[in-house]
């Protein structure tokens, strides 16, 4: 298995902006197939936590929609997408 170190050796080494792009694309593709995939494990009342720019919070999942959930933290409801939220 190739290590992360190793990847981003890679991806920095990397001077084509075409190639650059690609690796974008499917790694955005990625990020979309997993939060499709965590969509089908939530349930109303799961115990979540999401992962965001601010940190980690704890959360409670009140509805899944098509592509978000809303999660209940400290008592305010918040559309969460799929891709940053993880079951507990």
């Amino acid at each position: 298995m190739v290590q992360r170190k190793e990847v981003l050796e890679i991806l920095m080494s990397l001077e084509d902006i075409g190639e650059l792009k690609l690796i974008r694309s499917a790694i955005n593709d990625r990020i979309r197939e997993i939060g499709h995939r965590i969509k089908y494990q939530l349930n109303k009342g799961d115990s979540v936590i999401i992962n965001s720019r601010k940190g980690t919070e704890d959360g409670i999942i009140e509805k899944v929609n098509r592509t978000r959930a809303v999660v209940i933290i400290n008592g305010t409801h918040w559309n969460v997408p799929f891709n940053m939220i993880t079951k507990t």
